[in-house]
Order: C-alpha cells, then sequence, then structure tokens
C-alpha cells in the first residue's frame, strides 16, 4: 500500500528497491571479477595488413569499472509467485591487444597488453529475491 501512495510510509520505510540499489555495488564488484575471469582467455584475430603483411593477434575485453543503473520491481507470471526485484548495472571496457605474431599459436600464447583504444559500456540485468538480496545468478546481458 505504502509503494503505490495509498498509506502513508514511516519514517524509516525502506522500499524493496531501495534495497536493491544499496546493494547492486557489491554485485558490480563481484561481477566485474566474474566477467573478467570469462574473458581471460580473449579471442584470436587476424590481421590483414597490406598485401601478403598478414599477422595474428590476441584481443582482450577488459571490464573497468560498474556503475548501478536502477532497480524496479520485476513483473510477476502470476499470482501465486513472489515478488522480486531486478537490478541493472552498467560495465566499462576496454580491449586489450597483443603484438602481432606471424602464427595463430604464437599469438594465444602472447600477453594481450597493448590498449587498442576501442572503449564500450554494456548493460546487465540481476535478479533479487523479496527482501532486496541478490540470487547470486549470472547477469543477463540488457539492451534496450
Amino acid at each position: 500500500m505504502q509503494d503505490f501512495g495509498i498509506k502513508d510510509r514511516p519514517e524509516d520505510y525502506v522500499s524493496g528497491a531501495d534495497r536493491v540499489m544499496a546493494k547492486l555495488p557489491d554485485v558490480g564488484k563481484v561481477e566485474l571479477d566474474r566477467l573478467n575471469a570469462a574473458q581471460r582467455r580473449g579471442q584470436v584475430l587476424y590481421d590483414k595488413g597490406t598485401g601478403l603483411d598478414g599477422a595474428y593477434y590476441k584481443r582482450v575485453k577488459v571490464y573497468e569499472n560498474s556503475h548501478p543503473l536502477d532497480a524496479n520491481a520485476a513483473s510477476r507470471t502470476n499470482q501465486n509467485s513472489p515478488v522480486s526485484y531486478v537490478g541493472y548495472i552498467e560495465y566499462e571496457f576496454q580491449y586489450y591487444e597483443s603484438a602481432r605474431k606471424t602464427t595463430r599459436v604464437e599469438a594465444e600464447n602472447e600477453l594481450a597488453s597493448i590498449p587498442s583504444g576501442d572503449r564500450g559500456r554494456e548493460t546487465y540485468r540481476y535478479r533479487f529475491d523479496g527482501g532486496g538480496n541478490w540470487t547470486g545468478g549470472r547477469g543477463e546481458r540488457y539492451s534496450e
């Protein structure tokens, strides 16, 4: 009733969405580690260069920062399902590349430590229970 403005909220009232927003920074820190671990191996690409001078290199996406965006009640699929919440976190990332190598195997074993200058952002959606506690599940990539 308080969430819908029908009844006045007590001074110490904290909504479920507010509890989720308070927990999103901690979730973001944990998920930064998980996302970076998943990207650790990177991807080997081929740079065509000019003429016959192509070379292989490794490209790794490194997530650098997380920013909580929003939290709200999730839509319920039926009346018997408990109320839950979803929270949204935006992550900033940058690509790093390795030195160019003549073979794919050499590139795969190389450390990707050269910033490419390519940056981006991705938003992930996380599920929380009715008490505003993170369920521990991986985030789902969210695009508007």
